[in-house]
């Protein structure tokens, strides 16, 4: 095999190995309590604890510690949104759902602490 051939190969390879990639969305505050009023499905990442002292209505919580155990539960054929506190942990969840081949995927920039500047409600 010429270089130039094996390099091709190579590239090829690497190439299949990454196998089809998802994709997700930063978005605000606004777009994520818009989307709450069309009934999206809502995810916290957050802990028990955390969920319990207030949550966006309608969300389910399930912590990004046990992401490898519910991330085939969520559907892929509907918008999922993600948050955290501060959009690190959210953003975690997405990359990893990214990585399972998810495409219809938001990540709620800056979190609760955002939520709760911008003064949209939270169920305690």
């Amino acid at each position: 095999m010429t270089r130039r051939a094996l390099l091709g190969f190579f590239a090829l390879l690497a190439l299949a190995a990454c196998g089809p990639r998802g994709s997700y969305q930063n978005i605000g505050t606004r777009e994520l309590y818009q989307a709450v009023d069309q009934g999206a499905v809502v995810v916290d990442v957050r802990t028990p604890q955390e969920f319990a002292e207030g949550h966006v209505p309608g969300a389910i919580n399930l912590p990004v510690e046990a992401v490898a155990q519910w991330a085939d539960t969520l559907p892929k054929d509907k918008p999922v949104y993600l948050y955290c506190r501060s959009g690190n942990r959210s953003r975690q969840a997405a990359e990893y759902l990214k990585r399972k081949g998810y495409t219809n995927l938001f990540n709620v920039e800056g979190g609760v602490l955002a939520i709760e500047r911008a003064g949209f409600p939270l169920v305690r």
